[in-house]
């Protein structure tokens, strides 16, 4: 009995077999409490049980229809949460008649079964069937309320694992899309000349008009895959085409030239300041006598 105990509670290491468990529980049942059969049932997300393991291909019994209405110990233990005996199926309520039928058509004359619980946690239940009438003794009831709490316990670890994995494994799958959306997001910023945020704006538009996943096609931008109007760099403006333009007919300034010189303005010459012609000539002198009287 230990040994059927540590095996049950020890799956080991690796990915863990369900219906492998739940067979051995089935054989483990019929051989320590010295039944003809065993059937292992489990509910589903709605609520229904159904046959998951035996002990033997041939059983059957837990496939009576609607076993949620209470068709036999199975459904009743699992429903109520405590264990549930027929020391004789010749003699079943009226709601058990189909299980009956079927059990005593497979060489069946009891039936026990135990809920697959813990506390306040309902999985399932197992059914023993016996080739004789009468009630299992002490012993074989804490034998059998031993079994089925222990594989409760296994599975719910189980369950509890499987979903930690299931949390850890979207959270790297997470992680990893953020890194390449982070990626895209400074690739775009420098093919763009744009800053970091307004990058992100323009991958998140673009994801949302073509809908798509903002991940796939941040991987699309890193691999050069995705829509060119995209990634594409901005178009260079051409060479010149800042510079300003002077009006017609003005003078260009070369380097060392001053200001722009105007034509025919007077220009102050650099020792005296008596102002010259463009051409370049001093003016002629004029006496004072000829324009003004003189100072005496």
């Amino acid at each position: 009995m230990t040994e059927a105990y540590v095996e049950l509670a020890d799956c080991g290491p690796g990915q863990f077999d369900i219906a492998g468990f739940l067979r051995r529980l089935a054989h483990r049942s019929v051989e320590l409490l010295d039944a003809a059969g065993a059937s292992v049932m489990l509910a589903d997300n709605h609520g229904q049980l159904k046959l998951v393991a035996s002990s033997s291909p041939g059983i059957r019994v837990a496939d009576a229809p609607d076993p949620r209405a209470g068709s036999g110990p199975g459904p009743e233990a699992y429903l109520s949460g405590r264990p549930v005996t027929c020391t004789d199926l010749g003699e079943v309520p009226e709601r058990w008649e189909g299980f009956a039928t079927l059990a005593r058509a497979a060489g069946y004359r009891s039936a026990h079964a135990w809920p697959l619980r813990h506390q306040d946690q309902v999985l399932g239940a197992i059914e023993l069937y016996g080739a004789d009438t009468g009630e299992y003794d002490e012993n074989a009831v804490h034998v059998a309320d031993g079994l089925a709490r222990i594989a409760t316990i296994t599975l719910l670890r189980e369950r509890r694992q499987q979903r930690a994995d299931t949390l850890a494994q979207q959270l790297q799958q997470a992680l990893d899309s953020r890194l390449v959306i982070e990626q895209a997001k400074g690739m775009l910023a420098e093919r763009r000349s744009l800053g970091i945020d307004q990058a992100f704006v323009l991958l998140r538009g673009h994801a949302r008009r073509h809908q798509m996943r903002l991940a796939t096609l941040a991987s699309q931008v890193l691999d050069g895959t995705a829509d060119g109007s995209l990634i594409a760099r901005p178009h260079q403006r051409p060479a010149g085409a800042a510079q300003s333009r002077q009006p017609a007919g003005a003078e260009q300034v070369r380097p060392g030239n001053g200001a722009a010189r105007t034509s025919g303005a007077p220009v102050r010459s650099s020792t005296t300041g008596a102002p010259r012609s463009s051409t370049g000539a001093k003016p002629a002198y004029r006496s004072p006598a000829a324009g003004r009287p003189s100072r005496p």
